[in-house]
């Protein structure tokens, strides 16, 4: 027998209740136009299908929403050709 109301719920993925949030904020000097935000956002995505990516191409940053670290990003990002590069301190 099939329960029509298991079938009608969505089936929601997201991070447990415990597990705390990162905004992590990364500068990518060679993310200078749309065409360089997608696989900009696309790397990041294969880390975290679930992360949250605003991207600024004027500013040439990238804000991430994430349960997870900022290693793996940054790997994934210097892999894609777009390294992330600190801020000089001012």
């Amino acid at each position: 027998m099939i329960d029509i109301a298991t079938l009608s719920t969505p089936n929601v993925v997201s991070a447990p209740l415990n597990q705390e949030i990162n905004m992590l904020q990364f500068h990518i000097p060679n993310m200078t136009c749309g065409s360089c935000a997608r696989p900009v956002k696309d790397a990041l995505l294969s880390v975290d299908p679930l992360a949250q990516i605003e991207t600024d191409t004027p500013a040439r940053q990238v804000r991430v929403e994430t349960a997870l670290d900022e290693a793996a990003f940054l790997a994934v990002l210097a892999e894609a050709g777009y390294p992330h590069q600190p801020l000089a301190s001012r």
